[in-house]
């Protein structure tokens, strides 16, 4: 079974509802209070540490931007809160559901993400990885984009970056795996499909990844075609959860990957501690080194490594000539980049002339 509840996207509530609030510090508290009572709302002390907020139906918005204005960022993060139907009594119980307060700030000023969730409005765009010498399309990069309600792209940086301050990065990454998956198949590739994910949005491998399972089995194809791909290894802390999830990918026969090796000391950690099936260079590490020594020299020894531990190596982030025959000359195995092609939701598939 999934996680229960997993498939509903957190919302603001509706109807007539109440606010607590337990901030950290007194003065926050004191402060808070006074500016609510000023804007007129019906505050309420319940003990020395919790206070209440009564919150007519519709008002929820309104009284979360008041709040943005009263306190500042840090006190926001350090004000624990939760929203209950004004009906029900507030108790010890509820201490394990409170979230920053600005986390409900921030799904109030990013609405507009719960919805593109709700009603699956994800468009994936598919880059293709060639081989080395560009000969032939090896596989694709499925990369989300978010579609607004006038039908306009939104970019990634704002998609994830939204997701992230509203804790929605959960929904948003498997809501982006399924739609990657049934979208490629929709395109008629049929060629391996690298998948981004963030290991940080996975709770349970067993049950968080079931419907990315069910997703592959509804299609009726090999799950080998599809390769996991580890994003934002320097935020990752907790190396035994990561290598449990990919233990869960692996059991039931996908591949993995890893992402930005030579960004930091977390990508050459995690090489040897999960021996991915492929890893990518970041693009930094590619960019230019045709013609800088001190470029040339650090990324020629991270492709000897991956040679030595018998690891498949993606250059990305390819957009001169110059740079494709430095990498090909020196041994990478598939190369990817604007210089090839950009991502596209048609999926393009290059074959470069040598």
């Amino acid at each position: 079974m999934a996680c229960i509840g997993c498939e509903v996207v957190p919302s603001l509530p509706q109807g007539d509802i109440r606010l607590y609030l337990a901030p950290k510090l007194a003065h926050t508290r004191a402060m808070t209070v006074r500016g609510l009572r000023d804007a007129g709302w019906d505050v309420e002390d319940i003990d020395s540490t919790v206070l209440a907020v009564g919150v007519p139906d519709g008002q929820a918005p309104a009284l979360l931007g008041d709040l943005d204005r009263l306190m500042t960022s840090p006190e926001q993060s350090n004000c624990p809160a939760v929203m209950l139907d004004s009906g029900q009594a507030f108790g010890i119980s509820h201490l394990a559901d409170m979230t920053p307060l600005r986390v409900l700030i921030a799904r109030k000023n990013s609405s507009w993400l719960g919805e593109l969730l709700a009603e699956d409005r994800l468009e994936m765009h598919f880059q293709p990885v060639l081989r080395a010498d560009g000969s032939k399309v090896f596989a694709f990069e499925a990369l989300a984009r978010g579609v607004d309600a006038e039908g306009q792209l939104i970019q990634p940086n704002r998609l994830f970056g939204a997701a992230r301050d509203a804790d929605l990065m959960f929904h948003l990454d498997r809501a982006a795996r399924i739609a990657a998956i049934r979208q490629a198949h929709g395109a008629g590739i049929h060629e391996t499909l690298f998948i981004n994910f963030n290991p940080t949005s996975v709770y349970d491998p067993s049950f968080c990844l079931k419907t990315t399972f069910d997703a592959v089995n509804a299609i009726g194809t090999s799950p080998a075609r599809y390769v996991f791909e580890v994003v934002e290894t320097d935020h990752i802390s907790d190396h035994g959860h990561l290598k449990n999830i990919l233990a869960e990918y692996r059991h039931h026969g996908f591949r993995v990957a890893l992402d930005d090796l030579g960004a930091g000391y977390s990508s050459l950690n995690l090489l040897q501690g999960i021996r991915p099936d492929f890893v990518k260079l970041d693009r930094e590490m590619v960019d230019g080194v045709s013609s800088s020594r001190y470029l040339a020299s650090i990324t020629s020894r991270l492709i000897d490594m991956a040679k030595e531990l018998d690891v498949q190596l993606i250059a990305e982030g390819i957009e001169t000539r110059e740079d494709w025959d430095w990498l090909q000359d020196h041994g990478v195995d598939f190369v990817q980049g604007f210089y090839f092609a950009r991502p596209s939701a048609t999926p393009e598939r290059p074959a470069m002339a040598y």
